[in-house]
């Protein structure tokens, strides 16, 4: 039964796009994410090749791809400074800043770079802030950081954005309980007619 044909008042919303959990494991040791203002779901492409026969073209599928993703953050002040924890997180991948010719040896590597943003997913919730759908991005590194800018016209909150590549993603599915309706117990309509019997006995001076 589709949801705006339920009447029983069991069925789920449908899924809204602001209703989400981000948890970046290198930003709050893996809590929630509460600032992140957006966050592009995972795109997959399926390469295809094509065979030529006479005057027929055939098309076959080929590898798959997983397209980037973008993140946009909030950069509080606390309980972490985003920016900093991103200047941080570039030099936990191995970049370090050149203080000579010969003298830095150091450099990035994917394992460095993947352990350093850790586990990173998305929880999609319902309006009972249960897990309705979970996002996993996995062997996922930062691409790109952007810090964003600064304004005198501007009285915006500050934001962030990283650009993260990955190897693939998995999608789980959840079955959160359905809570029941709340049915008003018998002393409490007693209180309610008692109330307005009250109101409607009084009279003005």
């Amino acid at each position: 039964m589709p949801f705006w044909s339920a009447v029983d008042g069991t069925r789920h919303d449908p899924k809204r796009q602001s209703r989400f959990k981000l948890y970046i494991g290198a930003l709050n040791e893996s809590k929630t994410v509460w600032y992140a203002k957006s966050f592009t779901k995972p795109a997959a492409e399926v390469n295809s090749t094509t065979h030529r026969y006479l005057n027929h073209t055939f098309n076959y599928p080929g590898s798959v791809k997983w397209n980037d993703i973008d993140i946009e953050l909030i950069d509080p002040t606390d309980p972490i400074d985003t920016a900093a924890s991103m200047a941080q997180l570039l030099t936990y991948m191995g970049y370090q800043i050149p203080s000579g010719p010969t003298a830095d040896l150091v450099n990035i590597s994917k394992r460095k770079s993947k352990d350093a943003l850790g586990d990173i997913y998305v929880e999609q919730i319902d309006d009972q802030g249960q897990t309705i759908e979970k996002w996993t991005l996995r062997q996922a590194f930062v691409k790109k950081f952007d810090w964003g800018s600064y304004k005198y016209d501007s009285d915006d909150l500050n934001t962030l954005k990283l650009m993260i590549t990955y190897d693939w993603a998995t999608c789980e599915k959840f079955s959160p309980t359905v809570a029941p309706a709340e049915t008003p117990s018998a002393v409490k309509v007693e209180e309610e007619k008692s109330y307005w019997k009250d109101i409607t006995n009084d009279t003005l001076p």
